[in-house]
Formats: structure tokens, sequence, C-alpha cells
């Protein structure tokens, strides 16, 4: 990694204009999380603004009148520049010689590009430079994993299989009760009435008690539904994934002693939005469009946190095993190998879309949808 170019990890900062007061570059280092900034005017560097510098202005006189002052009143005009060509261990040299955090880099003819960082430099040269923020998903084929900008792991068949899986479950319980309606009114359990019956009767003026058993067993379809997510193998792989995301954001190496040790529930877990979805699709079997809306906001709004904390535990998750533990730990060292051969990688708008795996689940869903719809498996009542 040492022979590595630098050109592979140029970060981009938001950077300070001379004619920027002091306390907008006092702004503007706090929300960069740098000790330093570039000072930028034609698109070329003509000095430093550092924590140092502007403390020392605010702490000289009345702060309210210095953070007034113009940038151009304080900055450092001694400015050390390297270039995308330079290796990371020739940086480092440089940074060790002039003592500094951050150098700007410049291209052939002294345009500002980005800078480059000590904490960038030191994780180049330990191998241990990981992204600030990963996200994943898990699919019947395996987990995968994106930065936004880079993605590791299964393919898009896998995410496209996920969409699929999801609507089939969906449909399944469903299924599964007017199954069980069936097989009552065959066994004449219930003469004269039919569960059948009651079942796909649309609902009259005046609630009465058939209504009220529709909604029951309508309602049991989410049990279901929960309990067909918890048995089947995509568990084990969606626990891998947050596990392996939670030990690449705190540093550790991914090791299966160390993956495993990780917490299941992840605050970022994009699958408890489909899983918004499908409950609001599961309530509006059961109550009214407008009703059904009210409910899902009310419970997404007031209990979300600690609905998506149990639902990861106890149902979207489960202890991986070995096999899905591996899927995860594999995918997880491809996306930081991606990461530290080119983390500042760029990508369009919309291919960082893509990339969130979410286009692919969607279109999935939608094509299990229509296939449903066309074979005429859809429950009776449905669309």
């Amino acid at each position: 990694m040492r022979d590595a170019l630098i050109g592979n990890i140029i970060r981009a900062v938001k950077t300070v204009g001379p004619e920027d007061t002091i306390g907008r570059a006092a702004e503007a280092l706090r929300v960069s999380g740098l000790t330093e900034l570039p000072v930028v005017a034609g698109g070329r560097v003509i000095g430093m603004v550092t924590e140092a510098l502007v403390l020392g202005a605010l702490a000289a006189g009345d702060s309210k009148t210095a953070i007034e002052q113009p940038v151009s009143e304080i900055l450092s005009d001694r400015v050390t520049c390297v270039n995308p060509y330079m290796s990371v261990g020739q940086t480092a040299e440089v940074m060790n010689d002039h003592g500094m955090q951050v150098l700007p880099a410049v291209d052939d003819y002294g345009r500002y590009l980005g800078v480059v960082t000590r904490q960038d430099i030191v994780g180049a040269l330990c191998l241990t430079m990981r992204p600030p923020a990963v996200a994943g998903l898990a699919t019947p084929l395996g987990v995968y994993l994106t930065t936004g900008h880079l993605r590791a792991g299964v393919g898009d068949l896998g995410l496209f299989l996920a969409g699929v899986g999801l609507m089939v479950m969906y449909f399944a319980a469903f299924w599964a009760i007017f199954g069980a309606a069936y097989l009552v009114d065959k066994a004449n359990l219930l003469a004269p009435w039919s569960l059948w019956a009651i079942l796909v009767s649309p609902p009259i003026n005046v609630y009465n008690w058939m209504d009220a058993l529709r909604s029951v067993m309508l309602g049991l379809a989410l049990p279901i539904f929960l309990l067909l997510l918890r048995v089947l193998p995509t568990a084990g792989y969606h626990a891998a994934e947050h596990q392996v995301v939670h030990a690449i954001e705190s540093g550790e190496p991914l090791k299966p002693e160390n993956v495993r040790a990780m917490p299941r529930v992840h605050p970022r877990c994009g699958t408890n939005i489909f899983a918004g979805v499908l409950l609001f699709m599961i309530i509006r079997q059961i109550l009214s469009d407008d009703i059904a809306i009210l409910v899902t906001v009310l419970v997404l709004i007031f209990g979300w946190r600690v609905i998506g904390g149990y639902l990861q535990h106890y149902v979207t998750t489960k202890p991986a095993n070995t096999k899905q533990l591996e899927s995860g730990i594999r995918a997880g060292n491809s996306l930081l190998e991606k990461y530290r051969g080119n983390p500042a990688y760029r990508v369009t708008e919309w291919q960082r879309i893509w990339n969130t795996g979410m286009p692919q689940v969607l279109i999935g869903a939608a094509v299990a949808v229509l296939v449903i719809q066309k074979l005429h498996l859809t429950p009776p009542g449905f669309f």
C-alpha cells in the first residue's frame, strides 16, 4: 500500500475563501472534522486556516468582532501541496517533515482537487482504512454490502430474489388463512356458517360479528408473515449482514469470533422499511384505506425504534450459521479491499441509488406481484 497513489484517497471537503469570515471558517472546520482547511481563491490554494489560528483570533480580543473578520487576516500562507501522482509513502514523509495534519492536493496546473489527511495516510499504510458507514441487505443468496459508491457481496440477482421472496411470503401468509378456512368448511366444523364466505364477503354498512371475525382472521396473516421471515435462511444472512456492518464501523477485524460477538440489531436497518410497507398492506386488507394509513403511521411514528429493535432481534434475524457468517465476512472483506483501493471513487446520483439495492428489491417485488396476478394466484378480494 506504501506505493499506492494518493489520488485514490483524496477527500473532497468544503473549502474556505479569503473573504469568508472567521466565524464561517470555524463552522467549516467543525463540520469537516479536520483541524485545518485550505483557503482557496480562483481554484488555487493560497493558504491554510487552522483551529489554532481561529482560536488565537477569538481569544485575542472581542470574539463578537473577531468572528466577522475575514479569513485573509489570519490565514497562514505557508502551504505545502501534494499531487495525486505521489505515493502514500512519499506523502507520509512530506506530512512528517512539515508536521501537517492536512495536505491540499492540486493537479499539474495548480488547481485544487481536495485534501489528504494524516488519518487517511496512516490507515493506508496500516491497511486499516474503513468507510465511515456501510449499508447492506440480506438476500436468499447471501449478504450484500455497499458504501453508496462501492458494493460487494451478492449481485443484482440476489437483491431481485429478495424482493420476490418478500412478496411470495406476503401472499403465502394470506393463503394460509384462506387454506385454513377451506379446511374448516370442508369438515363442516362451523356449519351452517362458511369461513370462506365470510372472508370473501365485503363489509356491509353495519359492522357485525362476521366483519369482526373477518378482521381477526385476516389479522392472523401478520404473525404468519413474521414467522416465515424468521424461519427462512434469509434471517440468518440478515444477522450476518448486521454483525459485519457493526464490525466494520467499529474497526474490528473481520474474524468469525469478532463478527459473531457483534449485535444482530442495527439502527439503520433498511429491511424495516419493507416491513413497514408490508405492515400497511396487511392492515389495509383488514381496515379501510384511510384508517389503515392512520394506524400504520401512528404505529411507525410512536413506536418505530422499539418495534424495529424487537422486529430485528426476534423476527427478521436469527443467529447466523457458519455458512451465513462466512458470506457476510466475504462481502465485508471484498468491500474493504475495494474501498482501500479507491476510497474516493465517484458515482452519479443514479448509481448511488442503484447501489443501495432498493431498486432491485422493488423490481423483484413488482415482478412477483405481476406474475402472481397473471397466474390468478392472488387470494380472493385482493387487488
